[in-house]
């Protein structure tokens, strides 16, 4: 049987390591190739951590970030789509003619497909119609993948390589009774939590997240917690040594960081829901 391929497309540097860099791991240690396409080059981004750049160009860090994350991940390849870090929605980066947001969404598509026809992946992962959390590039890269994975499997798309019709299309998803249980464990352990006080009563008041009913994958990622841990210390200048993403307690770390989960978009469904391998039935 050859190697299972899968291709993951992220927005901008780092979110590749913080959405579903336990995946990337957990499966390049099974012999998947695992290929990661990045949108931008996170250029309207700040420098949260306050490193010293010694003069250095930004967007050259967030490259050198990614590609250090990469090298942590053991990613088979790394690419960049070409386009420009839009920024946070209301900022005058979305007006930048390079902006991610302002790309004609077919021309967008058409670089991804081609991408996919190359690489001809079993499974495509990206974000979600709303973005996570709304911002605006990760929205628009759930609608270039979403539209890129049509156009690779369309016969009269001008694309360049043979079609390829993914076999499943998966959105990247945080369950909200996940993240009530994390959100409580927190304050449980007397630590302060991202989801606010205590006054958030039950799931349904978590800012972001999907229903447990449209997890359609949730993958156990807690072996490879160090390793995802790792990689989005590799992003020094968007996550510091004293961030909560690297200094959660255990417990806490497994309930939040420790299960990545998916909504399946398109293509074949796993046999059994929700399942803890994205390529159950694909194998």
């Amino acid at each position: 049987m050859p190697e299972p391929r899968l291709l993951f497309v992220h927005p901008h540097p780092d979110d590749e390591s913080i959405a579903c860099g336990g995946t990337m791991a957990r499966y390049r240690d099974e012999g998947a190739q695992v290929h990661v396409v990045t949108c931008t080059g996170g250029e309207a981004g700040d420098n949260l951590s306050g490193i010293d750049l010694s003069g250095r160009d930004f967007a050259q860090v967030r490259r050198d970030e990614v590609q250090a994350a990469a090298i942590i991940l053991g990613l088979t390849s790394h690419r960049f789509l070409g386009y420009r870090d839009s920024g946070m929605a209301g900022t005058p980066a979305n007006e930048h003619p390079d902006a991610f947001v302002r790309a004609v969404l077919d021309e967008a598509a058409c670089r991804l497909a081609a991408t996919i026809r190359e690489l001809r992946p079993d499974v495509v992962v990206s974000d979600d119609e709303k973005g996570t959390y709304g911002h605006p590039d990760h929205v628009r890269a759930h609608e270039v993948t979403r539209r890129a994975v049509a156009l690779a499997a369309d016969v009269a798309a001008a694309v360049p390589g043979d079609p390829w019709d993914v076999p499943r299309h998966l959105v990247i998803t945080y369950s909200r009774e996940r993240l009530f249980r994390m959100h409580l464990s927190l304050l449980e352990a007397g630590l302060a939590s991202p989801f606010g006080d205590d006054a958030v009563a039950g799931p349904d008041d978590m800012a972001f997240g999907s229903s447990e009913e449209r997890v359609a994958f949730r993958v156990d990622v807690q072996p490879w917690l160090d390793v995802k841990q790792e990689a989005m210390a590799a992003h020094a200048s968007q996550i510091a040594a004293d961030s909560f993403f690297l200094n959660t307690p255990p417990d806490q770390a497994r309930l939040g960081f420790g299960t990545e989960e998916f909504e399946l978009v398109s293509g074949q469904p796993a046999p059994v829901q929700p399942s803890d391998d994205i390529l159950a039935g694909l194998r």
